[in-house]
């Protein structure tokens, strides 16, 4: 019993057969030349914004994975350095921050932080 195929089944099938197969190579590729080292964490404070409701400011604090593995419940810690020891500090957790990524969080101060006094830093991670 012989099939009869519409053109546009044709087209279809080797369309999708195309695209599974360049999804398989770019998997392949990507494991192969993936290193196993492991994360690398750096962190970055931006420009304090006051909050117009509560008598805070917020500061957004950006977490860079430069390392080959991603990191689980990431803990930084934001301090506000007013002399030798810290007028305020501020902690927060990030879930999960893959390789090869970013991932954006705020804090919250009483006092008016100057974007010099601020100080952050990974304090912790776990590897998946």
């Amino acid at each position: 019993m012989k099939m009869n195929w519409n053109w546009l089944e044709g087209v279809v099938f080797i369309s999708s057969c195309v695209l599974v197969a360049l999804v398989m190579g770019y998997l392949a590729v990507d494991a192969w030349t993936t290193g196993s080292g492991p994360p690398d964490l750096t962190v970055q404070v931006g420009t304090p914004v006051r909050s117009e409701h509560a008598k805070e400011w917020r500061v957004p604090v950006t977490v860079k994975n430069h390392g080959d593995s991603a990191a689980e419940e990431v803990h930084v810690r934001v301090s506000l350095r007013g002399g030798r020891e810290p007028k305020e500090e501020a902690e927060l957790v990030l879930a999960y921050v893959p390789r090869k990524s970013q991932r954006e969080a705020w804090v919250a101060f009483r006092e008016d932080p100057a974007p010099e006094g601020v100080e952050a830093h990974a304090v912790g991670f776990a590897t998946p």
